[in-house]
């Protein structure tokens, strides 16, 4: 099933293999997570963005799509 996500990367950073902290609406399956290089293109300069994705249990990770447009979530 397919959910839209935070994706959310560091403020501030000095490690190149950062993680993000990714979820769906009401925090649901938070996890970090490294990105991939065309999750980080289409994050671009952006310290947050929405995508579509999937929950791997298998990995516990966010499988992530294409980038939506922001949504307008309550701060965790």
């Amino acid at each position: 099933m397919t959910d839209i996500v935070k994706v959310q990367r560091p403020l501030v950073t000095n490690d190149p293999n950062q993680l993000a902290l990714v979820y769906a609406k009401n925090c649901r399956n938070m996890v970090q997570q490294p990105l991939d290089f065309a999750t980080q293109k289409a994050t671009g300069t952006d310290v947050k963005a929405f995508f579509e994705a999937e929950f791997r249990r298998s990995s516990g990770q966010w499988f992530i799509g294409k980038r939506v447009v922001n949504r307008k979530w309550r701060p965790i």
